[in-house]
């Protein structure tokens, strides 16, 4: 499976999750990975979060995970109004 599929998938999983439980998803696939996820944050500190090939900087933890979903996520294109 492709970091790129992989990275979606996980994307897909964590949309559902608020909180305290999805810090906790990307925490534990972060340290799972390899990488490393200091604790705790100050709450207005500059966060990156590299992950399944995929990096995304917030102000806090909550904004840096929204943005690696948005950058993960697929952009769905405009489709073109036939004239």
């Amino acid at each position: 499976m492709s970091a790129a599929t992989t990275a979606a998938r996980f994307a897909q999983t964590i949309t559902q999750l608020q909180g305290r439980d999805r810090r906790d998803a990307v925490a534990c696939a972060v340290i799972e990975t390899g990488g490393l996820y200091p604790f705790p944050f100050p709450k207005r500190a500059l966060v990156e979060i590299q992950l399944h090939g995929v990096c995304a900087t917030g102000i806090g933890e909550d904004e840096a995970i929204s943005n690696w979903i948005d950058k993960v996520s697929p952009q769905v294109e405009p489709q073109e109004v036939a004239a």
